[in-house]
């Protein structure tokens, strides 16, 4: 039974799902898209840090304890090649297995990049050892989700009861970086339906609510530590809490308004003849308050629909 690891690496987090060619789920997990510049201590074993590229990094979660200017954010394509592998790896460590086949994502934004993409994943070397993978797909942001709605429309795990193979909606993937839409015509969509825009994720939310912190406090914090703030509504700074719901809650609303406008923008009047609007990715949590029923959000792993639509791609082409 071959082992498979999809990855949806993202500039907000990194969303992992693992199982085998069965198609058995046995993992499935995130962690921040966030990396710390450290030194190795010759007296102290820490095997947390990884050497990449000459320098000593902590990944993820290991990242947050670190200050601020030791943190690196990842906000654009070149980041986000140059880091991907040390993603990766930091994945396999936590899953203690090496995968068969590996299925990754681009935004459609850069999916003309894939080709870079994939070789920078197909062999890299960390704390001095190489690592080789034969198999690796580059799937554009959103098509994992299109194949997990088809599997399990709104309510993963269960199978999708509800007949969509006539239905017309549009797929949106909020990532922190970029917002990808794809339109689905009586059940079907295509590569020319895909589209991809750069800097109108989270991020967009997450420059904000820094400029707020920085005002008030006169402290630079990273879009990760940001995007902390949006989720919880709250700073903190030296063990005490300032609650920003209020201000977070209006921006939310404005970004909201922006994103229908994009949509509208791209689809035009085709917006009219939807059945709904399918919202899934990091930034899909923000609709958890509206009550517009026009927007449907997964009930559950609303962030990982792209990660299992690729493991939904892996198993097929384990098959192959």
């Amino acid at each position: 039974m071959k082992k498979i690891l999809a990855l949806d690496i993202g500039y907000g987090h990194n969303k992992a799902t693992f199982g085998t060619s069965d198609g058995t789920i046995k993992q499935r997990f995130k962690f921040p898209s966030l990396l710390g510049v450290t030194k190795r201590n010759e007296y102290v074993e820490d095997n947390r840090i990884y050497s990449f590229k000459g320098h000593n990094y902590y990944v993820g979660d290991n990242a947050m304890h670190l200050p601020s200017e030791n943190l690196v954010d990842i906000t654009d394509y070149k980041n986000l090649e140059h880091y991907a592998p040390l993603f990766l790896h930091h994945c396999i460590q936590t899953i203690g297995e090496i995968p068969d086949i590996i299925v990754v994502g681009l935004s459609i934004a850069q999916i003309g990049n894939s080709g870079y993409f994939q070789a920078e994943l197909k062999k890299y070397t960390v704390d001095n050892q190489t690592f080789e993978f034969d198999k690796i797909y580059v799937l554009p942001q959103g098509a994992g989700s299109k194949l997990t709605i088809d599997r399990y429309g709104n309510n993963f795990p269960q199978e999708q009861k509800e007949d969509l193979s006539s239905s017309t909606y549009v797929g949106v993937d909020i990532g922190m970086n970029t917002l990808d839409l794809f339109l689905v015509s009586d059940g079907k969509t295509s590569p020319n339906l895909f589209e991809g825009i750069e800097k109108e994720g989270i991020m967009k939310i997450a420059i904000k609510v820094a400029k707020l912190v920085e005002q008030d406090f006169h402290r630079s914090i990273t879009l990760q530590e940001a995007r902390d703030v949006i989720d919880t509504g709250i700073y903190k700074l030296r063990g005490k809490s300032h609650s920003y719901q209020a201000q977070i809650d209006e921006i939310k609303k404005e970004y909201l308004k922006d994103m229908i406008r994009l949509i509208e923008a791209k689809y035009g009047k085709i917006i009219d003849k939807c059945d709904f609007i399918s919202v899934s990715g990091g930034g899909s949590t923000i609709f958890k308050t509206t009550e517009d029923g026009f927007f449907k959000i997964p009930k559950t792993a609303n962030e990982f629909y792209n990660s299992i639509g690729f493991f939904l791609y892996g198993v097929t082409q384990s098959k192959q």
